[in-house]
């Protein structure tokens, strides 16, 4: 399991702590990673519903927001 979340543990360890520039640095890195994320996140849904038939609204929709509320969901215990 650590080869596979190996690339998410170095990329979140370059943010840098709380303490430099009263968090304003943690605060941009971390703005920074999020943006690039959700384009990339929206890239690969994108192809995926181009893939397989859907329009982007539809693949929005269904993946990405199910793809984001499920886990939280299913962490609570339903």
């Amino acid at each position: 399991m650590h080869f596979l979340t190996v690339f998410w543990k170095v990329l979140f360890a370059c943010v840098p702590p709380t303490d430099y520039l009263n968090g304003w640095a943690c605060f941009i890195i971390s703005i920074i990673i999020i943006g690039m994320l959700t384009a990339v996140i929206g890239d690969l849904a994108s192809h995926f519903g181009c893939t397989i038939g859907l329009k982007d609204s539809v693949t929005a929709v269904v993946f990405v927001a199910l793809g984001t509320s499920v886990p939280g969901e299913l962490s609570n215990g339903w």
